[in-house]
């Protein structure tokens, strides 16, 4: 019976159906072989560009914020290496282009210790380590992220009362939960964390002191300038998230650059929700670029745009989060690129 239908289908078909048929797979064919061509192409662009055009990541930053008053450096969370960073920036930052704020990724319940271990004198570094939550513990690596506050304290000491540095906890009050909660409650208040930022720096910082320079530390994921996400979870509809710095974008209230740290494509966990851990770059640029040394930065150009939907999205237990739109690029998304290499990986995860 199978004979017979394919040879009354051939009948049907013609001679002309037939070749148009197969005149159509070899067209999928070819698009298919050209696409892959010309992503390996795109790819071998794109790691020349690396090795010609790296920089380091504290000049790059410098640069931008020459013309930008407001940077967003991206965290990988339980990494140690972007904390090293962060603390080397903000002591350039200070002593060259200015720097008036640090905002960091943590509950703003805990600004009253960040107050206290800032004006204390001789330095108290204890009231830090008796409110871990400043030091986000649950992270992994809070003696890195301690020297975050150290080197600001430092400054302060350094510049005097008119140029003291500022340290905002930013975060959602209460965030993370003390303890795990269901999928939707987590998803709930996960989506507010980025309008609640958003508020509080309008009302605190851009508000008070519209000219103010900023330097934003926090999850890469926040740093996104366009798009949003929607965070999936079993039982109702998805929770949907517009990013800190698309908001301050939106609102007009700072033309925010975002550096985007590239650290490791394992995600790390805390709860049902996982953090930001790195791109698709991070794994191209690993495989094929040993030998080249790193950190390095990059600006984002049109040299990433083969990879679409560049980010590596977190899945876990019950939630899933969605960027959007798809399709996107990574020049839609962030200004300049920074891989960690291999010393970037995880340190701690929880």
């Amino acid at each position: 019976m199978g004979s017979a239908w394919k040879a009354e289908r051939a009948a049907g078909l013609g001679f002309g159906g037939i070749a148009g048929a197969l005149v159509l797979v070899a067209c999928i064919g070819t698009a298919a072989l050209i696409q892959r061509r010309n992503d390996r192409e795109a790819a071998e662009a794109l790691l020349q560009y690396a090795r010609t055009a790296r920089t380091d990541p504290i000049a790059l930053a410098l640069a931008a914020a020459r013309t930008h008053r407001v940077l967003f450096l991206g965290d990988v969370h339980p990494a140690a290496q972007p904390k090293r960073i962060a603390a080397e920036l903000i002591g350039e930052l200070a002593r060259g282009p200015g720097l008036d704020i640090v905002v960091l990724e943590v509950s703003s319940d805990q600004q009253h210790a960040i107050d206290a271990y800032l004006a204390s004198d001789p330095e108290d570094p204890s009231i830090l380590i008796a409110n871990p939550r400043t030091l986000r513990q649950h992270w992994g690596p809070s003696t890195d992220y301690l020297e975050i506050y150290r080197t600001v304290w430092r400054l302060n000491r350094v510049l005097g009362p008119g140029r003291r540095i500022h340290v905002m906890a930013a975060d959602l009050p209460g965030w993370p939960p003390p303890r795990p909660l269901p999928p939707h409650a987590s998803a709930a208040l996960y989506a507010r964390r980025d309008a609640y930022m958003a508020e509080r720096l309008e009302r605190e910082v851009f508000a008070r002191r519209p000219h103010a320079r900023v330097l934003l530390f926090m999850g890469g994921y926040h740093g996104i300038k366009s798009g949003g996400a929607e965070l999936h979870f079993g039982g109702g509809p998805p929770a949907k998230v517009t990013w800190l710095a698309t908001r301050l974008r939106e609102r007009r209230l700072a033309d925010v650059y975002t550096i985007l740290l590239d650290g490791s494509p394992v995600a790390a966990a805390f709860g049902e929700i996982k953090s930001y851990g790195a791109t698709r770059v991070f794994d191209l640029f690993r495989a094929r670029l040993s030998g080249v040394p790193a950190p390095f930065a990059l600006h984002v150009d049109e040299r990433f745009d083969f990879l679409r939907d560049p980010f590596y999205e977190s899945t876990g237990p019950g939630i899933n989060l969605e960027i959007l739109p798809r399709g996107y690029r990574l020049r839609d998304v962030a200004d300049a690129y920074v891989y960690l290499g291999l010393g970037g990986r995880l340190d701690v995860i929880r």
